[in-house]
């Protein structure tokens, strides 16, 4: 049976046959694996979010003028995790950091009426129209007072989210985990940025489930086991 060795010290987590990898780590089984897992792609995203309402506080990003918000939000996309920040106007227009007013509009996402009436959103799968890379969208509105000017939006790319939390957990060769949005039934987390977005149905190269989480902050649900 697989056990799983939690170095807390460096906050990494080791599965192993059986064999503990340092002295007095505590020894976990698959079902306690999967949780931390869950719990480490929850953290991440609630940081982020936590992030975005800092930013969204801001005198430079209240003004709702781009020259005085994007040097900040230049700062903002440093970070451990990959993805894009950029400013949505009311209007459904948008700028980027990298490259400015961007052609695009995205008042016709989902997402958009709900963050102009106020509402932080997370977890809208998209392949982004700017770079053509399958994403999960995260928007917070920008205030000027009572009224909603704006909203500041990270576009997370889930093959580099993939990555992120593939980093940080370290599994031997027969191991895997993946996730998968549970409301629509498709791939959230993989190694193979091709899975992603795709039917958990049709995809072939999922691991065999040996223990399962269900994420309610994400919505999304965590499959440790074999490697087909």
């Amino acid at each position: 049976m697989k056990k799983i060795v939690v170095l807390g010290t460096i906050g990494v987590l080791l599965f192993a046959s059986g064999l503990a990898f340092a002295q007095d780590a505590p020894v976990l089984d698959a079902e306690t694996g999967i949780r931390l897992i869950a719990d480490l792609a929850e953290s991440a995203v609630s940081n982020l979010i936590e992030k975005m309402h800092v930013m969204t506080a801001t005198a430079n990003l209240r003004t709702g003028d781009w020259d005085q918000m994007v040097d900040l939000l230049a700062q903002f996309e440093q970070s451990d995790l990959s993805y894009n920040a950029w400013f949505l106007q009311s209007d459904g227009s948008y700028y980027k950091v990298a490259t400015g007013l961007a052609s695009a509009n995205l008042s016709d996402r989902a997402y958009f009426s709900r963050v102009m009436a106020g509402e932080t959103t997370w977890g809208d799968l998209v392949v982004s129209r700017s770079t053509g890379r399958k994403s999960a969208i995260l928007t917070a509105p920008i205030f000027n007072g009572p009224t909603v000017i704006g909203a500041l939006g990270v576009t997370l790319y889930l093959d580099d989210f993939s990555d992120y939390l593939y980093r940080r957990v370290q599994l031997p060769d027969d191991l895997a985990f993946y996730a998968y949005h549970v409301a629509d039934s498709i791939v959230t987390v993989h190694t193979d940025a091709a899975s992603l977005l795709e039917p958990v149905a049709s995809v072939a190269n999922l691991p065999e489930a040996d223990a399962t989480q269900i994420s309610e902050v994400l919505g999304w649900g965590f499959v440790l086991g074999q490697r087909p």
